[in-house]
This record gives C-alpha cells, structure tokens and sequence, in this order.
C-alpha cells in the first residue's frame, strides 16, 4: 500500500483471444477451476509454477452485480487442503466488507459442506463466519466448503472510508469482497480483527475462477485474466481465472482504457478522458518500473497489470495482484504520481508475490517497496535523483526523532501510531536498504534481493528473511546494522 491516509489493490481484456485460443486449443470451460486455465493468467515464462502450487486453495464464484443497489450475489465454493497439522472442526472465514472502514455489509445466506447444509455463527463485529464442520477434516485431507452470501458497497463514501470499496459514480470498487479463509497462525487460526491503518488481507496463494453477470454499460476489471465473456440483453457474463495470488479484488467501471504490451504482460489503464496527461504518464511510469523490476527483481508473474482511477482520499494508490487502484487527484497530480505508481508495481512482487504478514511485520513489503522508487530513480534519472529522495526520507525521520517518537521499524500495526506507521515502516525502513546496500555493496546487494524473491516467491516473509540472506551473501556481520535500524 502507499500507505492508508499518507502516502500507501482487473477487466475483461483480450476475452475473445484467449476464448479464441481455448477453442483451438479444444479445452473446455467448466465450473471447476482447472490447471489447464488458470495457466492463461500467468506470463508464459511463469505458467509452470501452477504445476508446483497444485495444492492451493481453490475458490470458484459464480454471481451477479447489481449497479443500482451495488451489490454482489455470489455462490463460492472453496476446496481447500488441510495443511495445518491438526484435525480441524471449524472454518472461520474474514469478511472485510463488514469492517467499519468498509461501511459495506457480507450478509451469509447459507453454508454447505459437501452439500450439506451447515450452521455457521460470526464474532461480535461481524468481521469473521465461522462455519462448523460436520465432520473433522483430517491433517491432509481436503475439505469442499459453499457458501452463498450478498455483499452491498457504499455510495460515495472515498473521502470519509476506504475508497477501494466504494461506488464513486463512475467505477464500483469491490476490494475483497467475498468471505477469505483466515490463516492458520501458532496453532489455531487467526480471528482477530485486524488494525486498518494499513493493509489487511493476510492470505496464502490461492487459485480464483470466478463468473460474474454485470450491466453490458461496464466493463469487468479484476485480479486474474479474462476467458469468455458472453452478451444478453443488456447484461454480459465474463469469466475470470487467476493465477497464483493472495487475493481477489475486482471493479466495474465505465472510465476509458489505454493498453500497451511489456515484456509480454499487458498493461491496461483506466482513467477519466479528461485526464489524458495523467492516463498517459500512468503508463509511462508503470511500463518503465515494471520493465526495471522484471530485471531487478524476477519476471513479474501474470499477463495482465491493470491499474483504475477511483475517487480515495484514505490512500494515494494501493495494490492488489495484478490490480493497482489509484487516486483520482493522484493521477492528475504529476509531482505524486510517478513515485506512487512507482511503489504500487513493486508490490507485486513485495507483498503479493513474496508475501508477508501484514499485521506483525507490516514494515516488510512497505519498506522494500519504497526503497524501490530509490532503484528506480538511481536507474532512469540518476544518483543525484536517488539521493534526493534518500534525502526525503531522511527528513520525514529526522522530524519524526524531533517528536521523540522514533522507534523501532519492526513493531506490530497495533503499536504504530498513523505518524510513525507512515514514517517507520516506509521512510527508515527504506533508510535501512540503503544502509545495508552501502554496507554489502551494490553488486551483493543486487543479488540479494533477487535471492529473496526466488527464495519466498509464493511463500512467507519475516521481519529477519531477507537480513538472513544478506548474511550469508556477503558472509559479514550485519547485527549492529540490523539493530540500529530495524529492532531496538
């Protein structure tokens, strides 16, 4: 996120290719999610790495939106794995709509497990379901669990809650709306309502199929890649499939779109046609950073990067796989938003790609990622552009120091205050990267952080991951740097 509050997640695209392609190929669409299609979701030089993660959890969706009463009508079906090393008798999943930065509702209307139906209860905030099991799903084993549910969004609520879940007039954002299995941390699963000063989902990779029946005035936008899409009326029905990500976020939207192929990943942006300046060095930026992370970092992991205008004042961009959402103001603010889209493409690989836990090590993707835009400058504008952003963060610190409210990087998002969240974990925690880069040296460094993503791709970073990598690639002590600068 480019940071909640300061400075902080995809469409029908090229449908009738890839429908085009199934039919040469004579695969066929089914209702379950099959290897064979979420492959088309990913980069062809990443389809592979579905063969590798067969065992995520799988969630299939099929439902409708209705634009006049925003709402989301959705049967969705999970299989998921039991991987936890216990017998397991409950399900609790996380319904984000039902938080009050949310202002929007999940309403469950029945559960199934294999077909059966079952009771299920919520927590005193509503934020987590809870399904009871009739039968414990042994270490192992895979449990088939359906829910069916409505999900309705806000009107015009950007300015006061949390934009990316919001009907703004032109897009319906529906940020993580549908019931997430919750994780399953230290031996039982994590049902704690999360702190929303910054970003929330905690989820393992999974694997979306998901159908939905929308007006034929809007297009579809979404995590994942569109295969079919087929017209009614005035309705039409797209099906999504995704690759491996650790969320599903979609919007529907009237905004116009531009596109442009990188590296064999397209890039669509939405933005108001009125706003052809900002549409334009949207992609601009985003092409240039995802061409330079690709080399920096590892080859960004789907065909597809779309990014969508809404009206947001909680955050000036904030990222979901494959999806980045973007202020309104941002994009027609030309001083913000090249380091903001700048820091939302590299969270596609610092937080969706090598996940972390965003509630106790929060700073771990929101460092890196803002050291990013100092990759980024040093790369396409030079040292003199690098240090003076350095020098930005340096004095976002310093004023911080001045407040005596300095303190360590890696603290859990309870222990922040908004100020320190938004300086710590993004300011002196990218502080820190370059401490250690002028430490282990350019080259060492470089190649640290390429170990990390190809170490934790599609698993789960901590606060001393990437410390231990540098360790042991520069073979020095790096525990007073670490000391000073991440952990009192």
């Amino acid at each position: 996120m480019n940071g909640r509050m300061s400075h902080s997640r995809r469409m029908y695209t090229g449908a009738v290719v890839i429908a085009t392609m199934l039919m040469y190929m004579g695969m066929q669409v089914s209702a379950a999610p099959e290897r064979s299609l979420q492959r088309l979701a990913m980069h062809p030089t990443t389809q592979n790495d579905i063969v590798l993660h067969d065992d995520a959890p799988r969630y299939t969706m099929v439902g409708s939106v209705d634009v006049r009463t925003r709402t989301l009508q959705m049967r969705q079906t999970l299989a998921w794995v039991n991987h936890t090393g216990a017998s397991i008798r409950e399900l609790p999943f996380r319904l984000y709509a039902n938080l009050s930065d949310f202002a929007g509702q999940t309403r469950i209307q029945r559960a199934f497990v294999d077909g059966i139906v079952t009771p299920f209860h919520y927590n005193l905030s509503h934020s987590i379901v809870t399904l009871r099991l009739p039968t414990a799903v042994r270490n192992g084993a895979t449990g088939v669990v359906t829910l069916e549910y409505q999900t309705s969004i806000p009107l015009d609520v950007g300015k006061t809650k949390y934009g990316a879940f919001n009907d703004d007039g032109r897009t319906l954002s529906f940020a993580s709306a549908y019931p997430l299995l919750t994780t399953w941390q230290g031996g039982m699963w994590d049902i704690t309502d999360p702190d929303t000063k910054g970003d929330l989902v905690n989820s393992p990779i999974a694997l979306y199929d998901v159908t939905l029946t929308i007006p034929a005035t809007h297009q579809l936008v979404s995590t994942g890649t569109a295969i079919t899409q087929t017209f009614t009326g005035d309705t039409r029905t797209v099906r999504v499939v995704s690759g491996l990500q650790r969320d599903f976020t979609f919007v529907l939207t009237t905004l116009p779109v531009t596109t442009r192929m990188v590296d064999g990943t397209r890039i669509n942006v939405y933005v108001d046609a009125d706003e052809v300046a900002g549409s334009a060095q949207t992609m601009h930026y985003a092409s240039r950073a995802l061409r330079l992370f690709n080399a920096q970092f590892g080859q960004y992991p789907y065909n597809e990067l779309d990014i969508v205008a809404v009206d947001a004042s909680s955050f000036y961009g904030v990222e979901y796989p494959g999806l980045l959402l973007m202020q309104a103001a941002t994009v027609a603010k030309p001083s913000r938003l090249e380091r903001t889209v700048v820091h939302e493409v590299a969270h596609q690989w610092f937080y969706n790609l090598v996940g972390n836990d965003v509630q106790t090590d929060a700073w771990v993707d929101e460092a890196i990622a803002t050291y990013a835009q100092v990759i980024y400058l040093r790369a396409f504008e030079g040292e003199e552009a690098a240090q003076s952003e350095l020098a930005s963060f340096q004095q976002q610190y310093d004023n911080l120091i001045e407040r005596e409210l300095d303190g360590p990087v890696d603290q859990h998002m309870r222990t922040y205050t908004l100020y320190s969240f938004n300086v710590l974990a993004y300011a002196k925690g990218a502080l820190f990267y370059e401490a250690l880069r002028m430490q282990i040296g350019a080259h060492s460094f470089g190649r640290v952080l390429q170990e990390y993503v190809a170490t934790y791709r599609y698993q789960i970073a901590d606060s001393d991951s990437l410390y231990e990598l540098a360790t042991n690639q520069c073979t020095c002590a790096l525990d007073t740097l670490y000391r000073t600068w991440i952990r009192p």
